[in-house]
């Protein structure tokens, strides 16, 4: 694989990743919503169930949009300022 198929690759993967941030945000907001407007009348055993298994998703999604998102895309973005530094752009 060639320098500049690297770069492209990494160019192309920040930009599906941003992407994919922002769509995890928006769409997890809107099923916070959704879910929150049915938790206040679903209770039975089922809905406690689910609100063990919610809360799991709720609390990895939570850390990766907090922390792990922005984090691996500034060590990307690391990553491309020092092939840009390299290729002189």
């Amino acid at each position: 694989m060639s320098m500049d198929h690297l770069y492209e690759e990494l160019e192309s993967f920040i930009t599906m990743l941003g992407q994919c941030n922002e769509d995890i945000s928006k769409e997890w907001d809107n099923l916070q919503v959704s879910y929150d407007r049915a938790n206040e009348v679903w209770d039975d055993a089922t809905a406690r169930e689910f609100e063990k298994r919610w809360l799991e998703v709720a609390t990895a999604i939570k850390i990766y949009r907090e922390d792990h998102s922005q984090r691996y895309m500034e060590f990307l973005m690391q990553r491309k300022w020092a092939l840009d530094e390299y290729f002189g752009r």
